[in-house]
């Protein structure tokens, strides 16, 4: 007789084989693709290779190169980055990029620092190519100059887990080994064979969905944390923290698919063996389906002409559909195969009855599916969800734009620090001659929170440039020439040709430009998109727009209304009337301020500019630095706008940091005090975050008497 086997042996034996094979699979991936210097430095080239990466990689190197060569230069940013882009599809900046994963190899799965990611030997690789677009750059760059692309911190989750798992590889195959021989153990001892491999094959899955899990866990942890490096924008550093993150542990993530697979086609194979289905009654009766010709003339006619698509679409479809119909076949076949060896090993060891499932059981299961997709749902909602438009109650306002005595302050005894030229950034491709290195997202994150922006008539042309749709704005070639200068309109000629000259049948929309769209553009759509989701994600900021616009009024409102801006948009009082306060405009929710160097428009929250405000000229910084003459506007008007850039063109870092550092800024908006007899309500300056104007504008709010 027999001694009866355990019905409980095998489960436990599976239950300890899923995290040993989890845990070996991790590490022997770490030992087999990551340990290994150039299997590394393989895998680095291949983030490189990834247009997230690549676009990171560009930007960093293209700003250090200017800042080592000339921070004046930082204007002609675009032209470098083209550059930078060519030689990134080179083997020589493959090799530089190699050996820098090489050296950094070490200290990223050993070390016990944090990593910086510095390109060397950079300088001699992009030389040549820089020689043919900028000159000037070229002769500037240092030797010895290695941008930086990247930094690693040493307590991040998938840093930590690789080098844990660096530490356990020795161990990996016998990790492995023990998950096998347990696998297989399970299905030796246990009494009902088929049951046993069924089980195995849900073990299998549990391996891969919890390996899936791991990778997916430490992937958004190590996105989430990812933060910019220089004048990369946050949700560009987190693209390509996730495609480097892909490139180095993608293929994990497939070895767990591959599990999950394998156990699915042992759980099916089980599953038709407990059905008893006759596979070669099937075979037949899917023949008979195909080529049989037992139907109508009509039905034979529909399956010829499905038949004929099915295989035109394998044979014509590209490799991703050969590649899908080749993986159905073979799992097809995996099944049938496995579906007689589980046979095989039921017949000898014996079969259980079947047994029926209870009601209560069927209710217990439906009832945890129906919870999976409630939570499925919800989980869904709270991912795409944007934002939380309603505003703040009022004991929840505990600071105004970052200080809690501004909150009782009047939008006219408040500072404001601002951009001129706000859209106009040299980490946006396609501008040239920027005021701004960093674009408005990063600015308002920064705490810029005044916009100086100017919307304009685009049309794109064939090679998707944006060519200014003059006669719609009702200006003329000349007009523009006269206002920008000879050499703002000779640069814009030369990339896009003559002014003037647009498709007719072409798409206009509105782009933000500085005059000429030829120089740089940016959509007003996605710029609106920005500002919107600020205003979701910071409930406490009041944000001041002034456009200096080229577009018909109804079609500015248009395009507010349709970023779903207006909860936010704020009405100022007339006729003398006192401004709200910061803490009233938040606790309203109508915290966006849009004011316009014309008239306005027909929505009350679009009004006249220079109805509230009064700026200072221009052309008196030219000729002192304390130098304070009003400009537009009336002394009625209860804002101040201190104008503080040096125009000109392109736009001269070097004398804008001048003009912008702590002391120069004190000394004008007290000269303007004096002069205008009111404090100055903001500051717009070029190159902000390489002027002191947030942090004078913060001290200006913390201790300046206000009338």
């Amino acid at each position: 007789m027999r001694p009866r086997r355990s019905n409980r042996l095998p489960g436990w034996l599976l239950a300890v084989a899923v995290p040993l094979a989890v845990v070996g699979l991790i590490a022997a991936y770490v030992r087999a693709e990551l340990a290994d210097p150039n299997r590394f430095a393989d895998h680095a080239v291949t983030a490189l290779r990834s247009e997230q990466a690549r676009d990171v990689i560009a930007e960093q190197v293209a700003v250090g190169l200017l800042e080592r060569a000339s921070p004046d230069l930082v204007a002609s940013r675009p032209l470098v980055l083209a550059a930078v882009e060519a030689v990134l599809d080179t083997d020589a900046f493959a090799q530089v990029l190699r050996s820098t994963a090489v050296a950094v190899h070490g200290l990223l799965l050993e070390g016990d620092r944090d990593v910086v990611v510095e390109l060397q030997d950079a300088a001699e690789v992009l030389r040549p190519s820089l020689r043919t677009v900028a000159p000037d750059v070229a002769r500037a760059i240092p030797t010895d100059v290695s941008p930086r692309i990247a930094a690693i911190r040493r307590s991040d989750a998938g840093v930590w887990a690789a080098r844990v798992a660096q530490g356990s590889g020795i161990a990996a195959p016998l990790l492995l080994v023990a998950a096998g021989a347990l696998l297989l153990a399970a299905i030796a001892v246990a009494e009902d064979r088929q049951r046993a491999v069924r089980q195995a094959g849900v073990a299998l899955v549990a391996i891969g969905v919890a390996g899936l899990a791991i990778v997916a866990a430490l992937r958004a942890q190590t996105v989430a944390h990812a933060s910019e490096v220089g004048v990369v924008a946050p949700e560009d550093a987190r693209a390509a923290a996730g495609a480097a993150w892909d490139a180095l542990a993608g293929g994990l993530a497939r070895w767990f698919q591959i599990a999950a697979l394998g156990g699915t086609v042992l759980v099916a194979a089980t599953l038709l063996v407990r059905a008893r289905v006759d596979r070669a009654g099937a075979l037949r009766q899917a023949a008979e389906l195909v080529a049989g010709g037992g139907l109508p003339p009509a039905a034979r006619a529909a399956r010829g002409a499905l038949l004929v698509a099915a295989g035109l679409l394998v044979a014509l479809g590209g490799q991703e559909v050969r590649a899908a119909a080749a993986v159905t076949v073979a799992l097809c076949l995996a099944v049938l195969g496995l579906t007689e060896l589980v046979g095989l090993a039921s017949r000898s060891a014996g079969r259980l009855p079947r047994r029926r499932a209870s009601p209560r059981r069927r209710r217990l299961v439906l009832s945890a599916g129906a919870a999976v997709v409630v939570v499925a749902v919800a989980l869904t909602l709270a991912a795409t969800r944007t934002g939380d438009a309603d505003p703040p109650a009022e004991d929840e306002i505990v600071a105004c734009n970052g200080l809690p005595s501004l909150c009782s302050k009047r939008l006219d005894q408040v500072v404001f620090a601002g951009t001129h030229n706000s859209m106009s950034a040299a980490d946006r491709p396609g501008w040239f001659f920027a005021n701004q290195k960093r674009a408005i997202p990063r600015q308002l994150a920064d705490g810029i929170r005044l916009l100086l922006v100017d919307p304009h008539y685009g049309i794109a042309d064939p090679r998707g440039r944006i060519r200014t749709d003059l006669e719609a704005e009702g200006t003329t070639r000349n007009r523009v020439a006269a206002k920008l200068g000879p050499d703002a309109t000779r640069a814009a000629e030369q990339l896009a040709g003559r002014l003037g000259l647009v498709l007719s049948n072409g798409k206009r929309a509105i782009y933000l430009c500085h005059s000429l769209c030829e120089l740089g553009a940016e959509p007003l759509r996605d710029t609106l998109r920005d500002l919107r989701g600020f205003l979701e994600r910071n409930r406490a900021e009041v944000v001041v727009v002034f456009l200096e616009s080229s577009v018909e009024p109804g079609e500015i409102e248009a395009a507010f209304e349709k970023a779903k801006l207006e909860p936010y948009l704020a009405t100022l009082p007339r006729g003398g009337a006192p401004l709200p306060t910061l803490r009233e405009m938040i606790a309203s929710g109508r915290r966006l301020v849009v004011l316009d160097q014309g008239d306005g428009g027909d929505a009350p929250w679009y009004q006249p500019g220079f109805l509230f405000l009064q700026d200072t000229q221009i052309s008196s910084l030219l000729k002192s630095r304390t130098a304070c003459v009003a400009g537009r506007g009336t002394p009625d008007s209860p804002l101040l706008f201190m104008n503080q850039w040096i125009d000109r063109f392109p736009p001269p870092a070097a004398e804008n940091r001048a003009v912008g550092d702590r002391r120069s800024l004190l000394r004008r908006a007290q000269a303007c005090r004096t002069a205008l007899g009111r404090p100055v309500n903001a500051i717009a300056v070029d190159f902000y975050d390489d002027s002191d104007v947030l942090r004078t504008v913060r001290e200006l709010n913390e201790g300046v008497p206000r009338g």
